[in-house]
């Protein structure tokens, strides 16, 4: 039956950069009345310049896979293209749902609600600045394109690593048409994807689809039993297309997706613990000053990470101890070594859902003309709540219940208040140990347009106009799961403490929270107590663009690109500072926007930051398609871009506190790009290669200062090479093959590392801040020097704890210590008093590696097919994919404990198909070698002890799968 099918809506498939579906081999007569099987590779229609063109023919470095592809390559969703593309690598992040895609080392290296992502996410062209890529498998897509590069002209926002566009499947008029696709897996796994087209008359059709998803968990939890880290999710999408008269067409879609399941953010944590100091220069330090010794965690490489975090280091753990529930380390026991073994009071809780509402119009003005408008409206929310350090402790708290009433005041007051070690938490519930749990969550709404409107002239110039608006708004501090969390039972005991003795601790009473909703494991929570630490950041766009690019053909097979953008992004965030433990007389912290006296209006004068980026991008080049005579077609161009992403605010700090610059600078781009593209042998063999030259000013990458994530900006230079080639030596038998290599420096800067503050040197050393628990760094003669008067009677025992609040600064000459030299951030060389404290002394980063950004990638795959089996009605084929990817860093000082070793992942499958009957049946496996690889890892800060969350790949999976088609 011939497939009624209008090429507005549903065109050519093929797959991959270059594509493995293969057209049905011809067969061409011959002399002698033999026949020859002409073996054509089939190529894939993309939309990289917003029109609709061969990817062989369009001159920009791009990856496309069609449905068909996606089954074969058994890439199930976002994270799985990293197998498939060229220097792309991907990683999980830290907060909520976010991800880290990387293109050639460029993606998402900050942490602010201000951020753009270097690599967009779009569906069907519109710009997503929150989507499910990370959580949400792919079903019933036409293609998902992915271009490597800065996209400074056509496609929205200025990603400058480059573009994810998922193009779904649009309805096919005058034909009914369904599918339906069913997995079964280990780990429980099941899975179900359906689409059902139904044509409306001759002008009109509609297509619903659907995707389930429902596994075990791939994690134990080994305190409640329970695996977890499980998925239970589901999408569908409905369209309806119409094409009123020949001139005009267009559809609306609806798209919804919801997960509620146990999925983990982050995964194990790691850590060398950092042991407690109990001597210095040969001086003993008595238990008083030791509990600033610790930092929690030391440097370490992650493979000889294998330990607890020394809570004394932590906030919660050392104020645990001022509040008398701990004396020292509450987690002593071995960690458990499986990766794949938390321990945690509760289960993690995660849900997540989204609505995407698309729809476009286009309209021939004339045959050469056409006008295209595309609007959307796209509304998120996440939330997920899990344990901080999800490991158990093997320490109590301490019970004092053996000491008669009326002894001891303070005892008498422990007691009432922690009845035998107990603290009675509204949050965390009951418990005599140290808990801590975390919530990171928020919605978003996003309205889009965009109008279009391209030429297709016989002349020799040809262009491509438009505009679009993105209005995007996120966090509603009265949505409890918006912002992010951190609660722990003893900044709750500490704050009863506080109120129990009017306001001692703080200065008066503060707010805890009583009552309000159940998030997960989390009671009576309301997001306004000061009991806990939140930190909100609601934040508004407004961004509006102009673009165009020109094509001009020099010569028939010479053709000149020139495009333009003008972007305007305004960017306003509220000023609404962190409220733990901060008094307050109400029954609620006070989460409304804080004007900073004396400010601008821009600077928060009037309770919100306000910055503007307003920048004009683009891009010039050339393609050339000569006659070879040993090729079939070719294409080769050179293009220069300019690429742009605007700055941004940082997250909120402590009332009062200017620990970093309140906002960050724009990100801007040089890219030189050389490639070419070339089909040989009649089309059997297709081979591409791409090279490219970074100079990038202003990268955005983050680190966490005193319970903040500070972003920052670096300059680097990354070159690189890419080759994408397929090859169909017989008519049933193809191999394909892809290769990234990259290098990536860093330039002219110096930052300090936080594992590392004194920089290896001996006459430094890092102590902990008692106030805020972040740390801090002093000359070890002066350490020593406040050691030894402590011992000698001078000062009393606990007394270092001034070192780090400034208690000894300018007490240099009393106490006899010299100044101490050292090199700030700015690489600027600094002499300070050696009691005085200070940030620490920076590194010079210039030649080491952006993070993420792995020298080597490599992809290789086979598949043969066995024609006329089980009686000739049924064929077979077996494929196998394997890739490799080389050692790369999780963070700019790149140490030892920065390396992510290099991994490879083995995919094999076996499928036996009845195309006149529409059946297919796969036995598959992925990751068959059971790879246990560690893909990204988060540091956290100086008050959480500098422990690492790492992300891991998923474990062997295997099944079968069953498809109808109709």
């Amino acid at each position: 039956m011939t497939k009624k099918t209008p090429e507005k809506y549903l065109m050519l498939a093929g797959a991959s950069a270059i594509a493995l579906s293969l057209f049905a081999p011809v067969a061409t007569a011959q002399e002698g009345g033999e026949q020859e099987v002409r073996r054509t590779l089939g190529t894939v229609l993309v939309t990289t310049q917003k029109t609709e063109e061969s990817i062989q023919d369009v001159p920009i470095a791009v990856s496309a896979f069609d449905e068909e592809a996606l089954e074969k390559l058994q890439l199930t969703g976002g994270p799985d293209l990293v197998r498939s593309i060229p220097n792309v690598s991907f990683s999980k992040a830290n907060f909520g749902g976010s991800y880290n895609f990387k293109i050639r080392g460029i993606g998402a290296d900050l942490v602010a609600q201000s951020g753009d992502a270097g690599v967009g996410v779009h569906q069907n062209d519109v710009p997503l600045t929150a989507n499910r890529l990370f959580e949400a498998e792919f079903y019933d897509v036409e293609r998902v394109e992915t271009l490597r590069g800065p996209q400074g002209t056509l496609y929205g926002r200025n990603a400058t690593g480059g573009v994810i566009n998922v193009i779904t499947a649009k309805p096919v008029f005058e034909e009914f048409q369904a599918d339906l696709n069913l997995t079964y897996g280990n780990y429980n796994t099941f899975k179900a994807k359906g689409m059902l087209n139904v044509p409306l008359g001759e002008k009109a059709a509609f297509r619903l689809a659907g995707s389930l998803l429902q596994r075990d968990g791939y994690v134990d939890n080994v305190i409640t039993g329970n695996d977890i880290d499980d998925r239970d999710l589901y999408g569908f999408r409905a369209t309806l297309a119409v094409e009123p008269t020949d001139r005009l067409r267009g559809f609306i879609s609806y798209d919804y997706f919801e997960e509620d399941d146990s999925r983990l953010r982050s995964g194990k944590q790691l850590c060398d613990k950092d042991p407690f100091l109990t001597s210095f220069a040969n001086i003993p330090i008595g238990g008083a000053d030791q509990i600033y010794t610790t930092l929690g965690c030391q440097e370490a490489a992650l493979s000889q990470s294998n330990e607890r975090v020394n809570s004394a280091g932590t906030l919660g753990g050392g104020l645990g101890i001022a509040a008398g529930l701990l004396n020292g380390d509450a987690f002593t026991d071995p960690l458990i070594q499986d990766l794949r073994k938390i321990e945690s009071a509760f289960d993690p809780a995660y849900k997540a859902d989204q609505e995407l509402f698309t729809w476009k119009a286009e309209f021939d003005l004339t045959d050469s003309l056409l006008l295209t408008y595309l609007g959307s409206y796209n509304e998120t929310s996440a939330v997920s709540v899990e344990d901080y350090n999800k490991i158990a402790p093997n320490v109590a708290f301490n019970d004092l219940s053996a000491i008669p009433p009326g002894l001891s005041p303070t005892a008498d007051l422990y007691n009432a208040l922690f009845p035998g070690g107990v603290v009675n938490d509204p949050q965390l519930g009951a418990s005599n140990t140290f808990r801590t749990f975390d919530i990171s969550g928020g919605g978003s709404e996003q309205t889009t347009h965009e109008l279009r409107l391209q030429s297709d002239f016989d002349g020799r110039f040809n262009f491509n106009l438009g505009a679009i608006s993105v209005d995007f708004e996120a966090i509603d501090p009265n949505d409890p799961t918006a912002g992010y969390v951190v609660l722990s039972n003893t900044l709750t005991g500490l704050t009863q403490f506080n109120n129990a003795t009017g306001g001692a601790v703080f200065g008066g009473p503060v707010p805890i929270d009583t009552s309000g909703a159940t998030v997960g494991p989390i009671t009576n929570f309301s997001g306004f107590g000061g009991n806990y630490f939140r930190s909100l950041s609601p934040y508004r766009l407004e961004s509006f663009a102009v673009f165009g690019e020109g094509y001009f053909d020099l010569t028939d097979d010479l053709q000149l690109t020139i495009g333009l953008r003008y972007t305007d992004d305004q960017k306003e965030q509220d000023n609404i500072p962190t409220a733990l433990f901060v008094p307050n007389p109400n029954a609620q912290a006070d989460l409304s926007p804080q004007p900073i006296p004396g400010n601008d209006n821009d600077d928060a004068g009037d309770g919100s930051y306000n910055v503007a980026f307003e920048e004009t991008t683009g891009r010039i080049g050339l393609d050339w398609q000569p006659d070879f005579s040993f090729t079939d077609d070719t294409l080769i161009y050179g293009f220069y871009s300019r690429g742009y992403k605007g700055g941004g605010i940082n997250p909120p700090q402590p009332a009062g506190a200017n620990n970093f610059p309140q906002t960050f600078d724009p990100e801007f781009i040089d890219s030189y790009e050389i490639g070419t593209k070339n089909t040989l042998a009649s089309g059997a063999l297709q081979l591409n290669a791409t090279g490219f030259y970074y100079n990038y000013e202003g990268y955005q990458i983050t680190q966490i200062v005193n319970r903040s994530s500070a972003n920052f900006n670096i300059d680097a230079k990354l070159q690189g090479f890419e080759l994408e080639t397929i090859w169909n030596p017989a008519s049933t038998f193809v191999i394909n093959a892809n290769l990234g290599l990259l290098d990536t420096e860093i330039q002219d800067t110096y930052a300090i590392d936080v594992l590392d503050r004194t920089n290896g040197r001996a006459d430094l050393i890092t102590l902990k801040n008692a106030a805020s628990y972040s740390n801090c760094v002093v000359s070890a003669q002066g350490y020593a020097t406040i050691l030894g008067a402590i011992q000698a009677g001078v000062l009393g025992a606990g007394d270092t704890a001034g070192l780090c609040v400034g208690a000894f600064a300018g007490a240099e000459a009393a106490f006899g210590v010299p100044d101490v030299t050292y090199t700030d951030s700015n690489g600027v060389t600094r002499t300070i008093g050696g009691l005085t404290p200070f940030d620490g002394d920076a590194k010079d980063l210039d030649g080491n590696s952006i993070p993420g950004a792995p020298e080597t990638t490599l992809s290789l795959g086979a598949e043969y097919t066995f024609e006329g089996v089980f009686g000739g009605a049924w064929d077979a084929r077996i494929r196998g994919d394997y890739y490799y990817q080389g050692d790369s860093f999780s963070r700019v000082w790149n140490t030892t404990g920065d390396e992510l070793e290099s991994w490879n992942n083995l995919n094999l499958a076996v499928v036996f198909f009845n195309d006149e009957k529409g059946l297919e049946f796969e036995i598959f496996g992925k990751n068959v070698t059971d790879e246990e690889v560690i893909t990204g890892r988060y540091l956290t800060d100086d008050s959480s002890g500098l422990f690492s969350n790492i992300f891991l790949t998923e474990p062997r999976l295997y099944g079968v799968r069953l498809r109808k088609s109709w």
